[in-house]
């Protein structure tokens, strides 16, 4: 199965042509591209896709291949989820963050790349001689016996479906739903927007039909829909043929500036979720990427905009959560007091917290950590756009630009 991938200075200059660029929007878009740490890459189809839009959505999907126009509030980083301080030497590819979950890394490569990606410039300790999948594989499956209270599996990469035969797909999770203790093996993909007719191929498909008839064994994908334009006709039809053999599909879009901010926007990506029966899962803000900070909404501003949008929403259409990741875990942003139109306070829970050896002493003393807990800290309306910057304010650790964990001074403010 093949596809054809727009990259480099020549997949630029034919990404350019496709969707209609005027000379001046190409030396807008290659300058922008320059500051940025993530190459450009993106499949013909998607960019087709895009020229077959109408504005506003042609700019803003536009947007996510290639970074846009605007100010750079902050500086971010290059891992602001900790995936690399959470890895271990010998079995680098493993992360166990949260108790009941094991991330698989699989590689780094992905189909197309969207510029606001957290894993931007991510190190990752590929030298140890486990290149292999199914190696990985198997070291995934000693771990996982060694710790049976772990029920399931997230493997990602770059992006799981990017491996083009079916069979390295099927082979990798069915061996790891051979696993006694895990009920669940999920993968994060853009490929149902870059290139869904991955998901029609037979063979991949027959597979998910089978595990659907084993008791206790479920696949999961989440999909990176982060624009209703990218929910197109193959789109559907891969969406349908996945929950056809009972695979569930939950949509994970984050929040950005210039993509997805537009409160229209917002409200349609929802809608086209439930008609399209996918599970509307994680909303989740702008982590702060070194060299595309221009994506970044203020956190106030990020929450006006959902909660706006789900004003104009049915029950099961709005069972989004908005979410801040960060290294310490994902918070949920349940609200601003006194109101989101004057935030004063910022009211966060932990929807989880990752595991307490890889939490400060200090945050754990200060702020409790349990996901039932409330969290009520100062907040400063548009001018706080991550999870570092209202712990930093509010005397807390924080992660600095550098990715190293400050310990700050505490604050009264804590509750």
């Amino acid at each position: 199965m093949s596809v054809k991938v727009l990259m480099g200075k020549k997949g630029f200059e034919e990404f350019a042509t496709i969707v209609g660029f005027t000379e001046a929007e190409k030396e807008e878009r290659s300058a922008l591209l320059e500051q940025s740490y993530m190459p450009f890459k993106v499949t013909r189809y998607y960019a087709e896709l895009i020229a077959s839009q109408t504005e506003p959505y042609r700019t803003q999907m536009i947007n996510i291949v290639l970074p846009p126009p605007g100010e750079k509030p902050y500086k971010g980083r290059f891992d602001p989820y900790g995936n690399k301080s959470y890895r271990q030497d010998e079995t680098a590819f493993l992360q166990h963050k949260y108790k009941k979950t094991l991330l698989l890394h699989i590689d780094d490569f992905c189909i197309a790349n969207c510029q606001f990606c957290y894993k931007v410039n991510e190190i990752r300790h590929e030298d140890i001689g486990y290149t292999n999948i199914m190696e990985k594989a198997e070291r995934a499956v000693q771990y996982l016996e060694a710790h049976p209270y772990i029920d399931n599996v997230l493997f990602t990469g770059g992006d799981p479906a990017s491996f083009r035969k079916s069979s390295d797909l099927i082979k990798l999770i069915s061996t790891l739903l051979s696993v006694k203790s895990i009920r669940l093996v999920r993968f994060a993909t853009k490929a149902l927007a870059y290139d869904p007719a991955r998901f029609l191929d037979g063979e991949l498909l027959s597979f998910f039909d089978q595990v659907r008839q084993t008791p206790g064994k479920q696949v999961s994908v989440i999909s990176q829909f982060n624009h209703p334009g990218e929910i197109s006709d193959v789109s559907i039809q891969a969406t349908q043929a996945l929950l056809s053999v009972g695979v569930q599909i939950r949509g994970q879009p984050a929040i950005i500036r210039g993509v997805n901010d537009s409160v229209e926007t917002l409200i349609d990506l929802q809608r086209k979720f439930l008609d399209n029966r996918i599970i509307s899962y994680y909303l989740t803000v702008f982590m702060p990427v070194r060299g595309v900070e221009q994506y970044a909404i203020p956190l106030d501003e990020a929450f006006r905009n959902v909660a706006e949008s789900k004003r104009n929403l049915g029950g099961l259409e709005k069972k989004g959560v908005l979410l801040t990741s960060h290294d310490f875990g994902k918070l949920e942003i349940c609200g601003f007091y006194p109101t989101a139109e004057r935030p004063e306070k910022i009211i966060l829970k932990w929807h989880q917290a990752v595991g307490p050896d890889y939490l400060p002493e200090r945050l754990k003393e200060l702020i409790p950590t349990r996901s039932e807990d409330l969290m009520i800290l100062d907040y400063k309306q548009g001018e706080m756009f991550c999870l570092d910057h209202v712990f930093k304010h509010n005397g807390l650790p924080y992660v600095s630009a550098d990715g190293e964990i400050v310990e700050n001074l505490p604050s009264e403010a804590v509750r």
